[in-house]
């Protein structure tokens, strides 16, 4: 239904009264500024101008076909009325009146919510706030001769609004709040908005779709069930644990050795400590082999998503304007936001980039052969899941309880409902393909999408360990990437749907996308295998300085900024009215638009790494971002939270504009933070080391098994190869002179070089031209060529692995989204 019709649909919501009571003064300068804005002061009875007139001038109230108790009340409210006792002129004063500004969008009048609430009538009832969507449905006009009617009226309201391509055979719905007697039910105020508006009614021409909702002051009130109870109890629980680790950790500070400190019993008893944790948080110390260009992006593309969230909520929220924002295309840079949706697909190549990265680095360093699929789940179930049970637990119930409003039951009631209905789907990462319009949090398909890719991620994994031949992964990759262009394309081509989420065209068309394409793992696979290629090839490098002509660094920014650009911009034109739908447009974006989205992200982070990034590098790898980085994945968890919580309690109708949005995106940022900061600290991170000296227990169990007297320094998992040394030397004796020993110039070389060179051969990049650095150069020389090389340049372990194990969390930074 477009945006016009999200314009009609909260308007006319709360039309009713009682033909037979008295018109108040009230009514009366109402009733003639809605005859001087038509024109004229005596209008026809019949006209739809004058029913409407009549009916919203008027006192509201159940007048026939309601309950008992209803009709005596509203009999008891309408005489204390004429009478002006204050508690009736308090209800009707919080009930709405004839708005104003209509065809600039103010579609939603929501009278005076809280003065509805407070009204006691000493008479046995109170103040009901009840708010009625009218959703009026206009048919296609035939072309005969007819009076003008309501349909005639609401098409020429979105004309004078600027819609001047809007058509009848549309429906348009308006929302409006009146306060009644506590007494009527919803079936009463709905029979009687009917009985209100039925001379509107044009057969074959005009109907009416009413639905209701209501709010007293007893609803408003906390009542706890046994699942909030629950809730609350594991909550106490967390909170004795924290405090217990916490007080632990605190007095035996000062007390304990540097090692004592790594020894497992006491890693477990602080690992819920605030102290210890909040500490960790804090730290922007980074691994020597991390992507240090992904913290920036993580934490940007993580606020781009909060300001598009923002942004959409601000648009279908309650505003006097409304009808500007089927406007929006017209400015192209609007497009960032409108297409912003696309971002959530660098969170998806991040997940691929880490993924093999990491599994690569530790198959290195571990003797084992074995890839064990099961241990990566169950690390990647571990990882996720607490701090998302925790919030799933909080929307089933306490959030409810946290505030009230006209909305409230329509944003967090539903909320509530669906995560107390299905919260075992989120649990099992299947709630993006089951019961998908009742979703639990409605960001938590993204969750489960990732879930999803981390299960079919082996298919390509496997590749990478064991085959000894590059073209095998190169072959597996290919065929992932054709499939996930294919089956969005054909989606799209058979269903006939856009080619993305177009958010005001209209309603079922939006919804079709999202269910169909949007939250499916196979239009998100392609950002996933291309993030896994590009974590291989970084691995495949990270111990090469790459030097790239300039000629190609300059081509590949250029392709890449302008492809990204365009990706954004091109569904510009699919807004405009005039737009004829394409199947074969629609459906080449629907398959391709984000695997070059994410081609493109790909080419800043091997530039980032490898020393071609220059200031966007310098930016992106800030040792700042590093705390922000990691509260990405509670931050994604709690963001809606605000932004359910401002759309829920909303009480008038404000306008939306830029620094509007700016406004409640920056509110909306820092409450963010705030919370994932808690979250973090309670039940992310103290799991996340449950998990860590869980699977470095089980590793160093095994670690050795195969080779007990040497450690790996090198292993060439496309080759076969792998280099030994023995282990009764000790880490320290790696000084700065063995170094200057590897980087000795000798007609042979080390065995250590030699193995490098042999795999020259193999491990060229298929994607960009490269000329390779001598290897025999001066250890300082080879560290400093590229001082943004993407890897710790204080580290003297770059190129010889230490016996020590080190603690890499396989998916730390892909989890944050």
């Amino acid at each position: 239904m477009g945006l016009i019709g999200d314009f009609l649909f909260h308007r006319f919501d709360n039309f009713n009264h009682k033909p037979n009571s008295s018109t108040s003064f009230v009514g009366f300068w109402f009733l003639l500024l809605l005859s001087i804005g038509f024109g004229e002061l005596t209008v026809a009875i019949d006209k739809p101008e004058t029913i409407l007139l009549d009916f919203l001038s008027k006192p509201f109230a159940p007048y026939d076909e309601a309950s008992e108790q209803c009709l005596r009340d509203s009999a008891i409210y309408l005489k204390e009325l004429d009478q002006y006792s204050p508690w009736a002129l308090q209800m009707y004063d919080a009930s709405v009146k004839i708005p104003s500004g209509v065809i600039t969008g103010n579609y939603q009048q929501l009278g005076n919510y809280d003065e509805c609430l407070q009204v006691k009538s000493g008479h046995g009832f109170t103040g009901k706030a009840c708010s009625t969507t009218v959703n009026f449905e206009i048919a296609k006009d035939n072309g005969k001769p007819r009076q003008p009617d309501i349909g005639d009226l609401l098409l020429n309201v979105a004309i004078a609004s600027g819609h001047t391509k809007w058509k009848s055979g549309r429906s348009v719905n308006y929302e409006w709040m009146w306060c009644v007697p506590s007494s009527c039910n919803i079936t009463d105020i709905q029979e009687a908005v009917e009985l209100g508006l039925d001379p509107l009614k044009v057969e074959d021409r005009v109907d009416m779709v009413i639905n209701v909702s209501c709010r007293t002051a007893e609803t408003d009130q906390s009542v706890f069930d046994v699942t909030d109870w629950i809730y609350i109890s594991t909550l106490a629980i967390f909170v004795v644990i924290i405090i217990a680790s916490t007080g632990y950790d605190i007095a035996k500070q000062g007390h304990l050795s540097t090692l004592n400190r790594k020894d497992k019993k006491y890693i477990l008893l602080t690992s819920f400590s605030i102290y210890t944790n909040g500490k960790n948080l804090l730290k922007t110390d980074r691994h020597h082999d991390s992507i240090e260009c992904l913290d920036g992006l993580r934490y940007i593309s993580i606020c781009w998503i909060i300001y598009g969230h923002t942004h959409y909520t601000e648009a279908v929220g309650v505003k006097m304007n409304l009808n500007e924002i089927p406007q929006m295309h017209i400015n192209w840079a609007n497009m960032f936001v409108l297409n912003g949706n696309i971002i959530t697909d660098t969170f998806f190549l991040i997940s691929g980039v880490l993924m093999a990265y990491t599994i690569l680095i530790k198959s290195e360093k571990s003797s084992r052969d074995q890839f064990d699929v099961i241990s990566l789940y169950v690390h990647r179930y571990l990882r996720l899941t607490p701090a998302y049970a925790m919030m799933i637990g909080f929307y089933a119930t306490l959030f409810y309880k946290v505030s009230s409003g006209p909305h409230w039951d329509q944003w967090v009631g539903a909320n509530r409902d669906y995560c107390r209905e299905n919260w075992w789907l989120n649990l099992l990462y299947l709630n993006n393909y089951i019961h998908l319009p009742r979703i639990c949090m409605s960001q938590s398909w993204y969750l489960a999408t990732d879930m999803q890719l981390v299960w079919l991620s082996p298919i390509f994994l496997y590749p990478m360990l064991k085959f000894t031949r590059e073209i095998f992964f190169w072959l597996v990759f290919a065929l992932g990437l054709v499939v996930s262009i294919l089956i969005p394309f054909l989606i799209t081509f058979c269903l006939r749907l856009n080619g993305t989420m177009l958010y005001y065209k209209n309603n079922t068309d939006l919804a079709n996308v999202y269910i169909e394409i949007y939250t499916k793992v196979y239009s998100r696979y392609g950002s996933y295998i291309i993030g896994l290629a590009l974590g291989y090839l970084l691995y495949k490098n990270r111990s090469r300085v790459l030097k790239i002509r300039l000629i190609y660094v300059t081509f590949g920014w250029l392709v890449a900024a302008v492809s990204g650009f365009f990706i954004f911009i091109c569904p510009r034109w699919m807004y405009f009215d005039d737009h004829r739908y394409n199947e074969l447009e629609a459906s080449f974006y629907a398959g391709f638009h984000r695997q070059i989205f994410a081609l493109s992200i790909s080419w800043l982070i091997f530039c980032c790494v490898h020393g071609y990034g220059g200031f966007v590098n310098q930016f992106l790898s800030w040792k700042g971002w590093v705390p922000f980085s990691k509260l990405t994945y509670s931050a994604y968890l709690c963001h809606y939270v605000f932004l359910l919580l401002e759309a829920g309690s909303v009480r008038t109708a404000g306008t939306i504009s830029t620094m509007s949005i700016l406004r409640s995106f920056f509110s909306n940022l820092c409450l963010t933070i705030l919370l994932s900061i808690l979250w973090t600290l309670c039940f992310e991170l103290p799991f996340m080391t449950l998990d860590q000296t869980f699977f470095s227990h089980r590793q160093s169990q095994s670690k050795l098994i195969s080779k007990p007297n040497q450690e790996k320094m090198f292993g060439s998992t496309d080759s076969g190869k792998e280099i030994y040394r023995s282990t009764e030397e000790s880490s320290a004796a790696i000084t700065r002179d063995s170094k200057d020993a590897f980087n000795q110039k000798s007609s042979k070389g080390s065995m250590y070089d030699q193995d490098l060179k042999s795999d020259d051969r193999d491990d060229k990049c298929p994607f960009i031209f490269v000329i390779e650095a001598e290897r025999d150069n001066s250890w300082a020389q080879l560290k400093n060529v590229h001082q943004n090389s993407g890897f710790d340049e204080d580290s003297d372990e770059t190129f010889n692995r230490t016996k020590t194990e080190e603690r890499i969390d396989c998916n730390y930074g892909s989890d944050r989204s």
